[in-house]
């Protein structure tokens, strides 16, 4: 009997031992499988950002070389509009319809009333837009292509999010002044169902328009 009873948890003893190998061997397995799935999808990832830097790299640079190609300014200028739009978050090509109807790209033009470079500034708000970003104000430097840039960017910026995001009322607040936009938008609120639209905001959409399509045409 008790040679039995030894048998029996021998027996017993054998088999647990059996199903514990088993277990540690299949979680063994499972550990070795999910590094493996963990490190391929890291990799894969890493595949995919390193695509997306490069791919947008070579899209900025081709943005460059449109925009070098359609306003014939320095390459070196069309660089820092791209940068300075893409740091602010501004539209670029809003930025060069901008210029194309201020100042048809030429960055020594000067208006009637005192305005001056790509994007006609005027020193009522050149002025305290220079000073605001802590630029030295200097009349003659807005026929500086960069510096000029800088300051019509920052403006449009500035506007943009006072008009959260409504190109007609940035645009045309662009042209006419704050004071003028609303001026303007009295005039026209009980006949137009948008009194914000100018004729000036619609031809620099129109202008911007044109050249995202004619970018993507370039850049395929």
């Amino acid at each position: 009997m008790k040679r039995e009873k030894y048998l029996t948890i021998l027996s017993i003893i054998c088999v647990l031992s059996y199903f514990m190998m088993v277990n540690m061997t299949m979680t063994a397995d499972a550990e070795d499988l999910s590094k493996y799935y963990s490190k391929s999808l890291y990799e894969a990832k890493s595949e995919t950002v390193i695509f997306d830097l490069r791919d947008a790299f070579v899209n900025e640079k081709k943005l460059i070389q449109y925009a070098e190609y359609i306003t014939e300014l320095e390459y070196s200028d069309c660089e820092f509009m791209i940068k300075e739009c893409k740091n602010e978050g501004m539209d670029v090509f809003v930025v060069l319809g901008v210029i194309k109807k201020e100042s048809d790209f030429n960055p020594y033009a000067k208006g009637a009333d005192g305005e001056r470079g790509l994007g006609q500034l005027m020193e009522n708000t050149a002025k305290p837009v220079a000073e605001n970003i802590g630029y030295i104000y200097d009349p003659d430097k807005l026929f500086d292509s960069r510096y000029n840039l800088k300051l019509t960017i920052t403006q449009l910026v500035y506007l943009k999010k006072l008009y959260q995001g409504n190109f007609h009322k940035i645009l045309t607040a662009y042209n006419r002044g704050q004071q003028g936009l609303e001026q303007y938008v009295k005039s026209r609120e009980n006949d137009f169902e948008n009194p914000f639209m100018s004729e000036y905001s619609s031809k620099v959409l129109e202008f911007a328009s044109h050249y995202k399509e004619e970018f993507d045409n370039f850049n395929n």
